[in-house]
């Protein structure tokens, strides 16, 4: 995550695919942009979009498979 100055009175955070890939190595990076695009278009104002917000979105959109030890 960066944070990069738009203008003297504004800010914006930058989230990437290599973000969401950062906790959910298991994903293309098509899939990542997916989650971005959803986590941009689903997420509270009041919250945000933050590294729960977006592994949410992830293990939502994209659960992990489980391993079964047999």
């Amino acid at each position: 995550m960066r944070t990069i100055e738009i203008a003297d009175d504004e800010i914006a955070i930058i989230w990437s695919a290599e973000d969401v890939l950062s906790i959910r190595e298991d994903l293309t990076p098509e899939q990542a942009l997916e989650v971005l695009e959803q986590a941009d278009h689903k997420h509270d104002a009041n919250i945000g979009i933050n590294w729960d917000v977006l592994g949410y979105h992830a293990n939502w959109m994209f659960p992990e498979e489980e391993e079964n030890d047999v």
